[in-house]
Formats: structure tokens, sequence, C-alpha cells
């Protein structure tokens, strides 16, 4: 029992640490780049169709960018690339002209981990959501620097690590919007992600445990 305080504990930390509304939309990973995977493959693999986009900028981590091509290879998704400027700042013209109908998804690093260059994420959510896409953040590097603020920015998912945060490695976490997660199937099945199970019908747990299968990581949590 105090080992799951100590658990629920860190998640309310992480919550505060990203202004998400509820502790219940922080699922903790093993990574950024797990988080980033289970967006792609419990969020969009399911959505998208041969000839939709994703909106990547040429300065990603490759976690931010191998889920994505993967899905452009299994599902014939096209990924299409923002460039930057002369000062290494995102060059918010190509962000736009990148962005259509059939825009699915917008996966933009927070901040760079190689120019430290800090993206305007809350307008690049607000262009993308014009358009009926998601926005994963990926805050590997902006996590560290002091709180974010996940509702300011209007993303619908933010990754983030834990060895970057001061903390050990084998954890991460990942912040969606309420309302998507309860919308998404479980990335991966077994152990406390299930409600129920039978024969013939599983019922699925609510959030957070959905996405959280197996033997939680208690230790690197806390």
């Amino acid at each position: 029992n105090r080992s799951t305080e100590a658990y629920e504990s860190a998640r309310e930390i992480v919550r505060g640490h990203l202004g998400a509304p509820s502790a219940e939309e922080i699922i903790f990973t093993r990574s950024s780049t797990e988080a980033i995977n289970l967006v792609a493959q419990a969020y969009l693999r399911p959505r998208i169709q041969p000839g939709d986009e994703i909106v990547l900028s040429v300065m990603e981590h490759h976690s931010n960018i191998v889920p994505w091509h993967q899905l452009r290879t299994e599902k014939g998704a096209v990924l299409k690339w923002v460039e930057l400027n002369e000062d290494g700042t995102l060059d918010m013209a190509s962000y736009e002209a990148a962005l259509s109908d059939r825009t699915k998804m917008v996966a933009v690093v927070h901040m760079s981990n190689v120019l430290g260059t800090v993206t305007p994420v809350a307008e690049i959510t607000r262009l993308a959501h014009e358009r009926g896409a998601a926005v994963l953040v990926d805050g590997s590097q902006s996590a560290a620097h002091g709180p974010v603020d996940v509702t300011a920015m209007g993303c619908d998912f933010f990754a983030c690590t834990g060895h970057k945060i001061y903390g050990p490695t084998g954890i991460g976490a990942l912040y969606g919007r309420r309302e998507i997660l309860e919308a998404m199937p479980p990335f991966m099945g077994g152990g406390e992600m299930i409600q129920s199970i039978a024969r013939e019908e599983i019922t699925y747990a609510g959030l957070p445990n959905r996405f959280e299968p197996g033997t939680p990581p208690i230790v690197q949590a806390i």
C-alpha cells in the first residue's frame, strides 16, 4: 500500500510539473521513445490512411522520426518536413506550407537537443488544430529546464523522460488529453491494464492503468 501511494504521488508530481489538469492524464512509460511509440501505435495507426500526412521538423531526435517512418512504410503515410531559418529557429512559413487537410499528426520538439531552439508550440498547435490534426510535443529537453504548461500549449500529447530530469533511466511519461486517451486502445496487453477478463471478453481498465501493462516501474517512478 505504501508503494502504491508513493507511486501515485510521483504521478501527481509529474502532473504538476507538466501543468496537466489531471493525474489520470499522466502515463508512466520507460522513456520518451516509448511514449512516442505509444502515440504512434495506439492513436495514429488506427486512424491513418494511405496519403495522410505526418508533419515533422528537420531538427527532431530520431526517436521522434522512426515511429512515423514505420507508419509511412506500413500504412502509406506521407512525411512532410519543416525547415529551419538561418538562425536555427523553426521556419513558421515552412510549417504552415506543410499543413493540409490531410495532415493527421504534427510531431515537434519543444527544445532541440542540438541547437537549444525553443519552438512556439502554442502557435504550432493552434495552426494544426485548425486543420484537424493532433499535436505531439517531444519535451525531453524542455522538461528539465523548469515547469512546462501543457494546458497553455494546447497540445494533445507531451512526452518526457526521467534521466533528463535528474532521475534514473528506464522511466518516462506521456501526457495525453483525457478525451483522446479514453478513445485509444491499449498499446500492450497484460497486468493492470484490464478491469476484468473472461474466456470470451476483456474489459480494459480506465486511465491511466489502461496504458501501463505489466509490473510498473515503481522504484524508477518514485
